[in-house]
């Protein structure tokens, strides 16, 4: 029986800054209907990674931040497709399905923000013996947001992070007390690295 090609081959993958070499010896393959998942801490390298291996030019961000632009512009919020060449108007139909047979959606609770219905994921019947929620009864964990952090006001675009009584000084990258200044990518991360300190 031949065996099918892969869909997509990745060998020996490295990027390099300047002279500072910041991925090295990624190597994967991925046939015909498999998903594949990038794990790693924050800033190890998954995004450059992956914008390498698909092919986002920088002239492809500019055009994302475009058409955000125009949208705040226009008083609009939606979403738009920005990468033609690469994703089609339906996506990647065969991943969609794989999900949609493995997943149900449910009710979650997000960082500062609270419960919203139908946000998250949950593993359906048949899947059920790898359920780790089931498998290992955390399902009844209860933790506790902070109540000086407005990290929800901050994620849903009401306050920066600055008109947080708490930004940069009791919370700060070292001793966060919410989302958004654990990861470097957070909004109160990226506001404290850049020393935008001062509210707007």
């Amino acid at each position: 029986m031949k065996q099918e090609s892969p869909l997509l081959q990745v060998a020996n993958l490295a990027i390099a800054i300047g002279k500072e070499e910041i991925i090295r010896g990624v190597s994967f393959t991925l046939g015909k209907g498999e998903i594949g998942c990038l794990l790693g801490p924050s800033g190890c390298g998954k995004t450059t990674a992956l914008r390498c291996i698909a092919g986002f030019e920088p002239l492809d961000v500019l055009e994302g931040i475009r058409r955000a632009i125009h949208q705040l512009e226009e008083g609009r919020a939606e979403l738009e497709n920005a990468y033609p060449r690469a994703v089609s108007p339906d996506g990647n139909t065969v991943a969609q399905g794989v999900v949609d047979e493995v997943f149900t959606t449910c009710d979650r609770a997000w960082r500062g923000i609270g419960v919203i219905p139908d946000s998250g994921w949950r593993l359906r019947e048949p899947y059920a013996a790898f359920d780790a929620e089931l498998r290992f009864d955390v399902g009844g964990i209860v933790t506790t947001e902070s109540a000086e952090c407005r990290a929800g006001d901050v994620l849903q675009g009401w306050i920066t992070p600055a008109q947080c009584a708490a930004f940069g000084q009791r919370c700060t990258p070292r001793s966060p007390l919410g989302a958004p200044m654990v990861s470097s990518e957070g909004a109160c991360a990226a506001y404290y690295q850049f020393r935008r300190l001062a509210p707007a």
